[in-house]
């Protein structure tokens, strides 16, 4: 396969707080090959950028494809980018990166173009591009998982704003009345209440105040409970497990009227663990948003799950590469 000298190839790059997701594709965009390593969180910066040129270059031996024949490299990480100067802001898992000029030390390491982004933004690029929201000129893209995040797609292009923080839609404003510290600097940012880690706190809390759910059943532990533990008593029709869950969908709802009145956009595509919940949670996330909006009733929303998975960062990352 190598050898030819044809840059036709392209490399996305996921770097999550877990692991790290490689994958290689040719110029139609079909995945040639992937593979996946664990994030060793306490590396420092050059060891880290060490670490990712090996599994890139681990990812090319494999499928047999020579250096000349890559044409770049993208790669999305958890973080606030400054896109044009390649630098990562305020990381979410990788602290010691914040600060980083991340493409300039990749680029001198693999000695082709690379292309850095929001993690958000990369999986909203690739769901309009080839997942749930193809075919659409506008739309929003929506994860819930341990944080709340997004990313915009204006006028058929992701939309990053003046600053690149554009998407942070988990630290929107919906309640002076509750939530937990964020690390935003706020409380009551929608995903001080309706992120899947505060959720779970929330359900913690409630149990040490002397609520009884099969919650904690399925969690062993106070320590121990999270949001899978509060999805599965959720599907026992729990009590409490509805309390934490309505409560987080009535935010998220507010939230989604917020974005639709504010950009005029009604394709929302949405993703990450806390909505794998399943119809039960993303119809009570409707029927919230449906009372707060005042243009449901002549331009009705679309709410659409995303189509990717876990790949949705990867694949984003690769589109990045020009």
């Amino acid at each position: 396969m190598g050898g030819e000298g044809v840059k036709k190839y392209v490399v996305g790059v996921d770097v999550g707080g877990s692991k790290v997701l490689c994958g290689l594709f040719d110029d139609q965009m079909r995945l040639v090959r992937v593979i996946q390593r664990p994030t060793d969180r306490e590396l420092p910066p050059e060891a880290m950028m060490d670490a990712l040129e090996a599994h890139i270059r681990e990812l090319l031996r494999g499928a047999g494809i020579a250096q000349d024949e890559l044409r770049g490299v993208g790669a999305a990480f958890p973080s606030h980018v400054d896109f044009a100067e390649g630098v990562l802001l305020e990381t979410a898992d990788l602290y010691q990166l914040n600060d980083v000029p991340v493409r300039e030390m990749l680029e001198a390491r693999l000695g082709v173009p690379v292309f850095i982004d929001n993690d958000s933004n990369a999986a909203a690029l690739a769901e309009h591009r080839l997942g749930a929201g193809r075919g659409f000129r506008d739309m929003i893209y929506v994860t819930v998982a341990t944080g709340v995040g997004g990313g915009l797609i204006l006028n058929g292009e992701l939309y990053r704003g003046i600053h690149g923080s554009a998407g942070e839609i988990g630290h929107m404003f919906v309640s002076d009345s509750t939530g937990y510290p964020c690390g935003c600097g706020v409380s009551g940012c929608v995903e001080s209440i309706a992120s899947g880690a505060n959720m779970a706190k929330y359900a913690m809390d409630r149990i040490k105040e002397g609520a009884e759910s099969r919650i904690l059943d399925h969690a062993g532990t106070i320590s121990r409970i999270d949001m899978l533990a509060v999805g599965k008593a959720f599907s026992e029709d729990d009590p409490l497990a509805i309390e934490v869950v309505e409560r987080g969908a009535e935010y998220l709802g507010r939230m989604f009227q917020s974005l639709y009145q504010i950009f005029d956009i009604n394709v929302f595509v949405y993703g990450g663990g806390v909505m794998k919940l399943g119809e039960r949670f993303v119809s009570r996330i409707i029927a919230a948003y449906r009372r707060h909006s005042q243009m449901e009733y002549r331009y009705p929303a679309q709410f659409l799950p995303a189509e990717l998975g876990d790949n949705a960062g990867m694949i984003g990352a690769a589109l990045l590469v020009k």
